[in-house]
């Protein structure tokens, strides 16, 4: 059975470009075509489930905000009249659908259809334009750059979209990607090293809670950027883990730390020693830290010393956390 985004461009090949050739001639060639955003399609992960709701073959045009002044309205128009039903029942195999989602909100015509390049990228990245300077790289929280480059361009002529997306795709410049590990890092190891035990030899169960919770966020945020990807919101965030090619083997540890109780405390601390113990040795691969000590934070300001950018590396070593 197709996934969400295979459903997408094959309905975009059999009805979307076709529209586009017979309806906007003069214009396609400015437009392009494809699938990224805030659905599960777009990351490729939507299951049976996901069919519960907004769920319908779909897809995204982006043109230039000068021109959608110009013809967003006919085009979305145009959209909106493509044969869905008759697609579903030409691939009625493929699809896996008698119909769309009895259950559609506003979300959906939010995130297909007709958009301006600008408001998709300001929408995701809170700026219209690729990343020139270090804060531009630091404004935007991981999962929502995640959302600017997910799923599929099937179609760009002028490249005006995919000139920004590849920008953003390309990844975080390697002193700012040492800043943000060294930041999340930090925090990991000063909430789950060193203040778990301490909230629990006080009786705060509490707070050592929020310590695990905290450790593990920050962690999971550490693991995405050494394996070079942006961290999708929370729904997806184990799932896409099952992807990575570095450090998968504290993955099942992580999601075993979320599941322990506060009676088993004492397992608790020697799962965290044993998960940053893992983190240590990449970043001793690295030579971005020499391994002398266990402890996260120390870890973290010995990556700080090997940025080569002065400005970046005299900020505060939690500076740039996610």
């Amino acid at each position: 059975m197709w996934n969400g985004l295979k459903i997408s461009e094959v309905f975009f090949e059999e009805y979307g470009l076709p529209m586009l050739e017979k309806d906007f001639p003069e214009y396609k060639d400015q437009i392009a075509a494809g699938l990224a955003g805030q659905t599960s399609e777009a990351f490729g992960y939507d299951d049976y489930i996901s069919r519960d709701h907004d769920y319908a073959p779909g897809f995204c045009l982006w043109l230039p905000e000068e021109l959608k002044k110009q013809i967003g309205d006919d085009l979305q128009k145009a959209y909106e009249d493509l044969p869905v039903q008759e697609f579903i029942i030409n691939h009625r195999s493929d699809v896996g659908m008698a119909e769309p989602s009895n259950i559609m909100t506003g979300a959906r015509r939010h995130r297909v259809g007709v958009h301006s390049i600008e408001e998709f990228y300001y929408e995701h990245t809170g700026m219209t334009h690729a990343p020139i300077t270090t804060q531009d790289w630091l404004a935007t929280p991981q999962m929502h750059l995640a959302e600017a480059v997910n799923g599929k361009v099937f179609r760009d002529p002028s490249a005006k979209f995919s000139a920004i997306r590849n920008v953003w795709a390309g990844y975080y410049p390697e002193n700012i990607l040492k800043k943000k590990v060294a930041a999340d890092l930090a925090m990991a190891g000063k909430t789950g090293q060193f203040n778990y035990a301490r909230s629990m030899k006080r009786g705060d169960v509490g707070a050592a809670y929020f310590c695990v919770t905290e450790f593990i966020y920050k962690i999971t945020a550490a693991l995405f950027l050494l394996n070079g990807r942006y961290m999708p919101y929370y729904k997806w965030r184990f799932r896409a883990m099952k992807e990575f090619t570095v450090l998968s083997c504290v993955i099942e540890p992580l999601i075993k730390l979320s599941q322990m109780s506060e009676e088993e405390s004492l397992g608790k601390v020697d799962l965290i020693e044993s998960i940053s113990g893992e983190i240590v040795k990449e970043l001793v691969k690295r030579g971005w830290s020499s391994g002398n000590s266990d402890y996260l934070l120390d870890n973290a300001k010995l990556v700080m010393k090997t940025i080569g950018d002065t400005e970046i590396a005299s900020w505060n070593v939690f500076v740039g956390e996610d």
